[in-house]
């Protein structure tokens, strides 16, 4: 799903307005190790589901023990620190090889049914912008295991707004992944894909659902 010009600038406005909500400072968190509603704690993926890299020369390279690179070393996860030894992974693109064409970090590998909450939740992800893209960014998220089955984001105009070297959280609620009504919210797959074909550098602490605030509507008209 590509979004019109006039889908971004609608995007762009609503996250502006979400500020309160998508742009502070991290308080951790106590997690419940839902794989439901808690995906990643402390760097690390809660069972069943699964973190791997990929790109056009291989896909689904398993992330060990927080660390992994793509074919080439055009994308490559570590192991960082914030209050402890590996409670975050820095997740790195080079930009080095255009025809791997885009490089992303995936998490997937489990299947639950988020419809009841579609229009009442949104992803947040606890990350630390280290350098904003260089080419043109995007997070996925797809149902049934099937790439015409994904609602997709651009990022760079998310990015774009968030503070550098600072932890902060980018809140996406879910209904914005399904702008076009044909995304499959009783078999998602891939809680996010985040990919680019350039350079970009971050941070990830923690992925979890939150509760979207009363009367917020997110990407519904």
């Amino acid at each position: 799903m590509l979004l019109s010009k006039a889908g971004k600038t609608g995007l762009l406005a609503l996250f502006k307005g979400l500020s309160a909500l998508c742009f502070v400072i991290i308080s951790f968190k106590a997690f419940a190790n839902n794989p439901v509603s808690d995906y990643v704690i402390e760097g690390k993926p809660i069972k069943p589901w699964k973190l791997s890299v990929g790109n056009a020369f291989e896909w689904g390279i398993p992330i060990e023990d927080q660390q992994g690179k793509t074919k080439r070393a055009n994308l490559i996860v570590s192991p960082i620190e914030i209050n402890k030894p590996n409670d975050a992974i820095n997740v790195k693109w080079r930009g080095k090889d255009k025809a791997a064409w885009f490089s992303n970090i995936t998490l997937n590998g489990n299947k639950i049914d988020l419809s009841s909450v579609e229009d009442k939740a949104a992803l947040n992800l606890e990350i630390r912008i280290h350098r904003e893209p260089t080419s043109i960014a995007k997070i996925t998220m797809r149902c049934n295991w099937k790439n015409d089955c994904q609602g997709e984001l651009p990022l760079n105009p998310l990015l774009s707004q968030l503070p550098q070297d600072e932890w902060t959280a980018l809140t996406l609620p879910l209904n914005c992944f399904n702008q076009e009504g044909q995304f499959d919210f009783k078999n998602v797959t891939d809680i996010f894909a985040i990919s680019t074909q350039g350079k970009m550098e971050l941070d990830i602490a923690n992925v979890y659902l939150v509760a979207l605030p009363e009367g917020n509507k997110g990407c519904k008209k």
